[in-house]
């Protein structure tokens, strides 16, 4: 494992090697404040007029003789709100895997009726936006009147809800004063008592390094206070993948809540000065791979402790040429994932062997774009890793985005339950497909069954479960019909590969199991 160097280095060879697309050397949003601050000014320019964003105020003499105490001495209201049906999660092995998602206030009124909650455990409702003058909050986005906890309740899943507060100086005028900390926690219990949530989970963005032993000390009054009055509430928080600011004691902080959440992605963010994937998994100087093993698994973060985040989106740049990471011309605009793949299905989709993530160029009214972003396949590898490490599991930013596709679902199922049947693989759109690796664990040698309906050109590839490719085993203009090919894997090591094979219309891929033959 290389040496780690310290943050002054790091920026200071940013600059040298003029790297500054994966080396901020100024605050940057990230994608949560960044479409938290797009959608709110939408969402509260539209009420304006007529309804105002709930602004915390103090109780009433009244109200606090109805409250009960908290651990930290303040009152509380009582419980209430539906019980939720016992907790149904995917087994892998003989551990819970969680599968924790952010619902944004901002998807669409039936969107969570499309989760698929035979995967999904946890829904982080986003959010309850701090109000640092006081320690209230600004607005709840609808926590107090969504359908969800009791939908997500009914199904077995546990909603926690988001806490955000973006920016230095926001989280430093929070985090020096005890007392609006205090307002806070018990405010949250509060709110999770009146609408039954099950825990809550802090987003707080760029943590300056003068604020990261109080942010250790909040952590440690929220985690008493709400559990003074909540017992069995989770309590956990997002951190960044790249601990920029040097704000972040990781492993004291994953050592006090119940588990943190990589942001596995923004490495590539709207303002980079060239166009690069969001979350890498390997290839790039800062990538997805390097920051588990080395940031949080290296400094002492139990990987039963943590999740890895993964994006449901991508970012569109305008940028100078076609050519591979091009230098960008101005600010990148996020896509869903579904709207980028209705994109990229009307352009030419190259998958970036070196990190693990397609990207697409095209242009629009004379101007070069150039899109990358996450599909079910390279979402695929990134939740093998994280089932390779033994993560806790996966969380997703963010919930709707999928808009109904049951392919990422049935992606996360297949990593977590380790399926090697292709009923429960992941398959992309894709009239040509994989359909047997036989014998399968593969031990020595097998043979790839694939179908092609029409004339293609035809890649067929190995990848480790690390994004790396391990061999091409054809590339080459086909005719319709049955196709195989020899799969020789004897030096191999044991673990889990992704069959994929790529035509000019789409990518199916296969996942399988190698063993050291007796």
């Amino acid at each position: 494992m290389p040496n780690k160097i310290t943050l002054a280095l790091i920026l200071s060879a940013a600059i040298i090697m003029n790297a500054a697309a994966q080396d901020p050397v100024v605050e940057v949003k990230g994608i949560h404040q960044a479409e938290s601050e797009y959608y709110g000014k939408i969402f509260d320019a539209s009420r304006q007029s007529t309804v105002h964003s709930p602004q915390f105020k103090n109780p009433t003499a009244e109200e606090a003789q109805s409250r009960p105490r908290s651990a930290s001495g303040r009152q509380q209201t009582v419980n209430a709100g539906e019980k939720p049906a016992p907790l149904t999660v995917i087994k892998n092995g003989d551990e819970n895997t969680m599968v924790f998602g952010w619902h944004p206030y901002w998807a669409s009124p039936a969107a969570f009726t499309y989760y698929d909650y035979d995967v999904l455990t946890h829904i982080a409702y986003f959010s309850y936006e701090v109000d640092t003058a006081t320690g209230g909050y600004t607005t709840l986005r609808g926590w107090d009147t969504t359908s969800v906890i009791s939908y997500a309740h009914q199904r077995g899943v546990k909603v926690i809800l988001t806490v955000t507060n973006f920016g230095s100086a926001r989280n430093t005028e929070l985090l020096t004063d005890t007392v609006k900390q205090w307002n806070l926690i018990d405010n949250l219990v509060y709110q999770l008592q009146a609408r039954n949530g099950d825990g809550v989970n802090f987003d707080f963005e760029s943590v300056p390094s003068a604020q990261k032993a109080n942010m250790v000390g909040f952590c440690r009054r929220a985690v008493r206070g709400i559990r003074g009055a909540l017992p069995s509430a989770e309590i956990s928080l997002a951190t960044p993948a790249v601990n920029w600011s040097d704000g972040w004691d990781l492993a004291a902080l994953a050592g006090i809540c119940d588990y943190i959440i990589m942001m596995g992605y923004n490495y590539y963010w709207s303002g980079s000065t060239t166009a690069g994937p969001v979350a890498p998994v390997s290839g790039e100087n800062y990538n997805i791979t390097r920051s588990l093993n080395e940031d949080y698994i290296g400094d002492g973060v139990a990987p039963g402790k943590l999740l890895l985040g993964v994006p449901w989106y991508g970012y569109d740049w305008p940028v100078t040429s076609s050519d591979r990471k091009a230098p960008t011309t101005g600010t990148g605009k996020s896509r869903i994932y579904n709207s980028a793949l209705n994109l990229a299905a009307s352009h030419t989709v190259i998958f970036d062997q070196p990190t693990g993530v397609p990207w697409i160029s095209y242009q629009s009214s004379g101007q070069w774009q150039q899109m990358w972003y996450d599909d079910s396949l390279s979402l695929q590898l990134k939740n093998n890793l994280a089932m390779d490490l033994n993560l806790a599991g996966i969380g997703i930013w963010a919930l709707s985005y999928e808009a109904g596709r049951d392919e990422l679902w049935n992606g996360l199922k297949a990593a977590i339950t380790g399926t090697t049947s292709s009923d429960e693989g992941t398959v992309l759109p894709d009239e040509n497909h994989i359909l047997t690796i036989s014998p399968s664990p593969v031990s020595d040698m097998a043979v790839i069954d694939y179908r092609v309906l029409r004339r293609s050109r035809v890649i067929l590839q190995i990848y480790g479960s690390d994004g790396r490719l391990v061999a091409s085993l054809a590339d080459e203009i086909m005719e319709p019909g049955i196709c195989s090919e020899t799969l020789y894997a004897g030096d191999y090591a044991p673990g889990i590969y992704l069959c994929l094979l790529q035509t000019e219309t789409g990518r199916s891929v296969r996942k399988f199991a190698v063993t050291k033959s007796r």
